[in-house]
């Protein structure tokens, strides 16, 4: 048995046998990439399609996608938002899973992310199991530090049940609200308020997400979340970057970090935000990495 196709079903009908689709939406990850596809060729529940959209990258992302033997579609640059929104329009699955292009999956990630959606349960799920990728490098170590990221793990164990942030999702429930709001940084919790669910969290979902790993990732990723709209939620938005705040954050980083690795982590990143604060009141358009 299969689901009907979207617009013909109730909401909330979903076969114990509906097929799963993984959506990645890339921008220059060919140091990730193909890690990430080879993790889920050796997937318990095999997805039935996996889309790679290549997010106008500058380097071989989408030429090392095409070799592993996924479907890619090549869009010019404007963030994850619309290439998400593509990809599953594209997709012809029941489930659809959305992963970042530096990321990786434990064999059993697809089977126990989308246990509740396929018996259910639940109209989309996220992972409490998601683990720092690249814990010996010595920048990763730091972002993690100042992003507080305890144990290796990017949330805590005993976090709340539910979430407004999706990573798998019927596609159906997913089109019926227009998919992802582009607004840059935070977009992927943007469907939750429309659809008016939470993602129920899925047990023993294992994955790992690979932290910027040099002083220039660390800035872009800083850059990408000043231009977002969640950081001007803060009044003013640009309070905790300035450099008698910095200097109290770095206080506590010495605690854990040696002295130069602490010190130019944090540069990099609060030069970023602020960098895409000034960007974004410039062209509030431009919000993409």
């Amino acid at each position: 048995e299969r689901l009907q196709p979207p617009g013909r079903g109730r909401l909330g009908q979903v076969e114990r046998l509906a097929t799963v689709g993984v959506v990645i939406c890339a921008y220059d990850e060919e140091a990730h990439i193909g890690r990430l596809l080879r993790s889920l060729k050796a997937q318990t529940l095999r997805p039935s399609e996996v889309i790679v959209v290549d997010d106008g990258s500058r380097d071989r992302t989408a030429s090392i996608a095409d070799r592993e033997g996924v479907r890619v579609i090549r869009l010019p640059h404007r963030g994850p938002a619309l290439g998400k929104n593509i990809g599953t329009a594209s997709a012809r699955t029941d489930i659809v899973v959305f992963l970042d292009g530096d990321m990786a999956c434990g064999p059993r990630f697809l089977e126990r992310l989308t246990a509740p959606i396929r018996t259910e349960a639940a109209v989309g799920t996220f992972t409490r199991d998601i683990y720092v990728g690249n814990p010996e490098n010595r920048w990763a170590a730091a972002y993690a530090v100042m992003r507080r990221l305890r144990n290796g793990r990017l949330l805590p164990d005993n976090g709340p049940p539910t979430w407004d942030n999706f990573r798998a999702i019927r596609r159906d429930a997913f089109l019926s609200v227009g998919g992802y709001d582009d607004v840059g940084y935070g977009e992927d919790r943007t469907v939750s308020r429309k659809l008016g669910s939470h993602a129920v969290a899925a047990d023993d979902a294992v994955c790992f997400h690979f932290n910027p790993s040099s002083p220039t990732e660390i800035f872009f990723n800083g850059r990408w979340i000043g231009r977002g709209p969640q950081i001007r939620e803060i009044d003013p938005p640009w309070r905790d970057h300035l450099p008698h705040r910095v200097a109290r954050w770095l206080a506590r980083d010495l605690r854990e970090l040696p002295p130069a690795t602490a010190v130019i982590a944090r540069a990099a990143y609060h030069l970023g935000v602020l960098i895409g604060l000034a960007e974004s009141t410039i062209d509030p358009r431009r919000h993409w990495k």
